[in-house]
This record gives structure tokens, C-alpha cells and sequence, in this order.
């Protein structure tokens, strides 16, 4: 049985609703499905991301959020999403570059 291979990532809806089903009944009464959802998705993607942190920046009217382990790889990881939405909506690239500013 451990012999197995087990899934990477599980979907986050058979997560949820694995962990919903496992709480005792008192709980799902006091706790309406969309809060519950909205929390267990919060710790959820934490979770999933546990040795990096999230970083939001505006490139022009846009804005991005990554999970890196430091700023440096997350301006990369930042500016690789600006030029594939840049991309996908047809605008240009700026030539000097994306001006990335976080945003606290």
C-alpha cells in the first residue's frame, strides 16, 4: 500500500470536499459551505506554497501576483506573466522594460 505512488496536488474541489465531509456535523451547521470554502482555500494554497511567499506587483494598469522565494525571483516570475498577458491581449511590450512596483 505506501508502495504506491501517490498524487502530487489533489484537486483543490476533492480537497475541499474531502475535509468538508470529514468535519463532525455540529461544525457544518455553524458554518456556512461558502465562508468554509473561502477559509479552507486560503490555508489551502499556504499551504501548497509553503516555502515561498506572495508577491504583488502593477505593471502598468495590471496586476500580478506570484509565489517565489525571494523578490528577485518573483520580478522574474512577474515579468514573464506581464509579457504573456501582454501577449494574449495584443499589446506591446514596453522597450525598456516592465516597471514593476510592489504593492504592499
Amino acid at each position: 500500500m505506501l508502495d504506491r505512488l501517490q498524487p502530487k496536488a489533489v484537486a483543490f474541489d476533492v480537497a475541499f470536499n474531502d475535509w468538508w465531509r470529514s468535519q463532525p456535523g455540529s461544525f457544518r451547521d455553524s458554518v456556512s459551505p461558502s465562508a468554509a470554502r473561502t477559509c479552507f482555500r486560503a490555508g489551502y494554497t499556504a499551504g501548497k506554497h509553503a516555502t515561498e511567499r506572495r508577491f504583488v506587483f502593477k505593471a502598468g494598469r495590471m496586476r500580478i501576483t506570484v509565489w517565489a522565494a525571494g523578490v528577485t525571483e518573483a520580478k522574474a516570475k512577474a515579468e514573464m506573466e506581464a509579457d504573456f498577458r501582454a501577449v494574449k491581449k495584443g499589446w506591446p511590450k514596453p522597450k525598456a522594460g516592465w516597471q514593476l512596483q510592489e504593492v504592499r
